[in-house]
């Protein structure tokens, strides 16, 4: 019913339906001067339209996105993305198991992206389908999921879509069970919407299930179905996800600043969990080579007293001993240069422990500790977010390659996050004209705008 939707959003045939999925690739729909189309080269290579990221997806995915402008649409200023309908994989073996750090770091393969995002989104799709959904719904302002009657919520891949591609964006989301003028008994709907809540319960880690939106698109000679009030029910309720689709461009300044909000609060916890893991390296490595240079400036300094007193001991011992403040000085470098490679190891061992999953979680815990200690739950999702890529980045540069964080760096973050973002919010409502903006009940507990 994707389709179907955008064709009745659009009033304009520009996709195909049909009862199976009729379309393979990933098609953007947009109003323009004239109906052009493109394909997936010309697109993904344009600079301009700002899909050149999905190159890293590879040539299979290029082949299989398209562009599409019309002249007639209804809608304007908005991009759609009809996605491939969700498909069953058949029985594939069970995928090796990779560390974190392993998948990442080979992120760029097919077995890698297999153990990533499912076996069956590669072998089936012959690109990363969970991957390439993944960055759509990060740059999209509506994120509608339709369910037919006949598949409520079965396919092993829209369950898959929802616990990896979907994830996060559930303030984005609106879920449709499309199609529900096909019902003739209340017993096959009550049926199909409880296998379809069913389904939906096993990957959303949720005692309570999100809005699902029961509609239907109307087409000629349309039967009442369930009963005339039924049917009336079931076109407003797609009147409400129409007006969700409309709203998109208010909806797409928000997004941008929540994103800010977010990148910013990534950034921060980048600095201080990788600030706090030089340091800590730092400390090692200044341990060693302190150490080191302590011994052969004792080595030196022994020397140094040797061919001070070199006279007295060429007398007492004779001529063959007047360069012994040379070995004692070789010998004292040598003794530096030894323990040096006994201690490396310790550098090695410790970069090693640095990157390992409990000890960066144990840093990240030490570095937000007031706030995990109020319960503050948004921190640990977030640093299940930021944790692999951070050992990805220690693993492919170096601890030693991060700098150092200083403080104004720091106080430019908070002045983001406590000020800037709130200011623009508001800024935001003020313009849209938000009159239902709950004021707060106790004035002094906010900041105050100037």
């Amino acid at each position: 019913g994707k389709s179907s939707f955008i064709n009745y959003l659009t009033k304009s045939n520009v996709q195909k339906s049909g009862v199976a999925p009729t379309d393979d690739s990933f098609t953007l729909i947009t109003s323009g001067s004239e109906d052009t189309d493109q394909d997936g080269p010309a697109l993904v290579g344009d600079p301009d339209l700002g899909f050149m990221a999905l190159r890293n997806f590879g040539s299979a995915l290029i082949s299989h996105v398209q562009l599409k402008v019309r002249k007639d649409l209804q809608l304007s200023n908005v991009i759609l993305v009809d996605s491939p309908g969700m498909i069953d994989c058949p029985a594939t073996p069970a995928p090796q198991q990779f560390t974190t750090t392993e998948a990442l770091k080979n992120s760029g393969s097919r077995q890698a992206r297999q153990q990533s995002f499912g076996a069956g989104s590669t072998f089936d799709r012959g690109y990363n389908f969970m991957g390439v959904t993944r960055w759509f719904a990060e740059h999209s302002d509506v994120i509608l999921l339709f369910f037919d009657p006949d598949k409520p919520g079965t396919t092993g891949e829209t369950l898959e879509c929802l616990t990896k591609a979907l994830a996060g964006m559930e303030h984005k989301l609106n879920i449709c069970f499309n199609k529900c003028d096909q019902f003739s008994k209340m017993h096959d709907f009550a049926r199909a919407f409880g296998a379809l809540c069913w389904n939906l319960s096993k990957v959303i880690p949720r005692k309570d299930l999100p809005p699902i939106y029961t509609m239907c698109i109307p087409v000629e000679n349309q039967a009442a179905g369930l009963g005339t009030e039924a049917l009336a029910d079931l076109h407003s309720t797609r009147l409400e996800v129409v007006a969700k689709v409309s709203n998109a461009q208010e909806r797409r300044v928000d997004n941008m600043i929540s994103r800010v909000d977010d990148s910013t609060r990534v950034l921060q916890m980048y600095t201080w969990v990788c600030t706090a893991v030089r340091k800590q390296l730092s400390r090692v490595w200044w341990n060693v080579h302190l150490k080191t240079a302590v011994v052969m400036a004792a080595g030196a300094a022994a020397a140094g007293a040797v061919f001070a007193g070199r006279h007295e001991i060429v007398d007492r011992l004779g001529d063959r001993f007047s360069h012994l403040y040379l070995s004692v000085l070789a010998g004292g470098q040598s003794l530096g240069l030894a323990y040096y490679a006994f201690a490396y190891p310790a550098i090695k061992k410790k970069r090693q422990e640095l990157m390992d999953d409990h000890v960066l979680t144990d840093i990240f815990r030490d570095q937000y500790r007031m706030e995990i200690a109020e319960g503050d739950e948004f921190l640990l999702s977030l640093w299940n977010r930021v944790m692999p890529r951070l050992q990805l980045a220690m693993g492919t540069v170096g601890i030693e390659a991060i700098g150092f964080v200083g403080r104004r760096d720091n106080e430019y973050l908070s002045r983001i996050l406590n000020e800037d973002v709130p200011r623009l919010r508001r800024q935001f409502a003020r313009a849209i004209g938000d009159s239902t903006r709950v004021q707060p009940a106790l004035q002094g507990s906010v900041d105050s705008e100037i």
